[in-house]
């Protein structure tokens, strides 16, 4: 009987570690349905300096959307700046699903964000959002995260 616990706790505990989330909710927002970043399985990402960022973000419409707009927010401590992404419409990044959007459509973006050589190694936390046509977030998540070399 106490093998049969002992395989039974580490089984549970080797699913859990599995599926550690390699994101966190954001204050206000609809989450993702899941969130792939490319190299990260747990938080804190490592974002390796003179690489680009690769990930896939799943999620539903909130609402019905004529257009999507990446909002990225780089929180240093108490500091907040924003980042703008290469590619400005969010619709061009769409690897399934299309704009216009209808409420419920399943979509899923493909997340390029690059890391400068320049940036220096500190950890930070990264809010992303896609936005509709009227700011509204459609899905917003946050990933705490290092740089590194």
């Amino acid at each position: 009987m106490a093998i049969l616990t002992y395989v039974y706790v580490f089984a549970v505990l080797f699913i859990a570690d599995s599926m550690q989330a390699t994101y966190l909710p954001c204050k206000s927002g609809p989450v993702p349905a899941s969130v792939s970043i490319v190299g990260c399985s747990s938080v804190p990402c490592n974002l390796v300096r003179g690489t680009n960022v690769e990930g896939r973000i799943n999620f539903k419409a909130v609402s019905s959307t004529k257009s999507l707009r990446p909002v990225v927010d780089v929180e240093l401590g108490a500091i907040h700046t924003p980042y703008p992404l290469p590619e400005q419409n969010a619709c061009r990044n769409l690897v399934s699903g299309q704009c216009p959007l209808q409420k419920g459509d399943s979509a899923t973006y493909l997340l390029k964000m690059p890391v400068e050589k320049s940036y220096p190694k500190v950890a930070l936390t990264i809010q992303l959002s896609l936005v509709d046509e009227n700011n509204n977030a459609e899905v917003c998540f946050r990933i705490p995260a290092k740089v590194v070399d």
